[in-house]
């Protein structure tokens, strides 16, 4: 049984938990929160810290990697990400950090992982396809658009892991934002709003995906309610009911979500 657990997913941090199954290990993508607050929502779930195989990084925003130094001094794990995203790393881990460069056909903790480039405004930005057994994960946050290879990385996945980071209204309306930031925000290598995830999900949902997780939502420009209302009202115009059809949450921002097995 596989078991996705978000541990916290938002502007302020991000960071999910994987298991391809009891006794397999499991793998962390991201490390976006502090690696207390990391090991303590493993721990009261009863998983163990060190069973973690491997952290994949998607890139070197400090919202996906301010506990890596710790964490990966405390458990001893490698890191896997781009090029570019670990060369970043190496002047923020201790030295003897095992830093692995990601490729196809790599094999973790029972998970076949496959890595695609997103596109975001971080050089070396990725996202990850993960397979075990008759089961598939895909896993993509912060992209300003679903690009065809993000597309054809997530098409016929069990479960995807999609980010829906801002309302339209409510981040133009956002009084704390700079204009500058809003257009960072809803560029093409910023966020994915409620609209395009819904727009994508959809997509996938008729093509057989009926697991979803929305993910990186904002605190200032979004909230639960809308994105799940914005994705709901999408489906449903495709006559796909949930609990029917498929099943969706948002992963929370600040805490652990409930974990997801399938």
């Amino acid at each position: 049984m596989v078991t996705v657990f978000p541990l916290a997913s938002g502007s302020s941090g991000n960071s999910f938990y994987l298991s391809a199954g009891e006794g397999q290990g499991g793998l962390l993508i991201d490390a976006g929160i502090s690696a207390r607050r990391i090991v303590t929502a493993l721990g009261g779930r009863g998983i163990d810290p060190h069973s973690v195989r491997a952290l994949l990084v998607t890139h070197d925003h400090i919202d996906h990697i301010k506990g890596v130094r710790v964490l990966a001094k405390q458990l001893g794990f490698p890191i896997y990400g781009s090029e570019e995203t670990l060369e970043s790393l190496s002047h923020v881990v201790e030295q003897g950090t095992r830093l692995i460069p990601i490729g196809a056909g790599l094999e973790l903790a029972s998970f076949g992982v496959t890595p695609f480039a997103t596109q975001h405004d971080a050089v070396g930005s990725l996202g990850f396809r993960l397979e075990a057994g008759e089961r598939t994960i895909g896993f993509a946050t912060d992209l300003g658009t679903v690009t065809e290879t993000v597309w054809q990385h997530l098409l016929g996945s069990d479960l995807v892991v999609l980010e829906s980071n801002y309302d339209e209204q409510t981040l133009m309306a956002c009084q704390r934002y700079p204009y500058p930031l809003k257009r960072r925000i809803s560029s093409e290598y910023g966020h994915l709003s409620n609209r395009e995830a819904a727009e994508t999900l959809a997509r996938l949902a008729l093509r057989g995906t009926a697991r979803f997780v929305l993910a990186h939502l904002s605190r200032e420009s979004n909230t639960p309610e809308l994105a799940l209302e914005t994705a709901r009202e999408r489906l449903s115009r495709e006559e796909l009911w949930e609990e029917r059809d498929y099943r969706l949450t948002a992963a929370r921002r600040d805490e652990p979500s409930e974990p997801i097995r399938f």
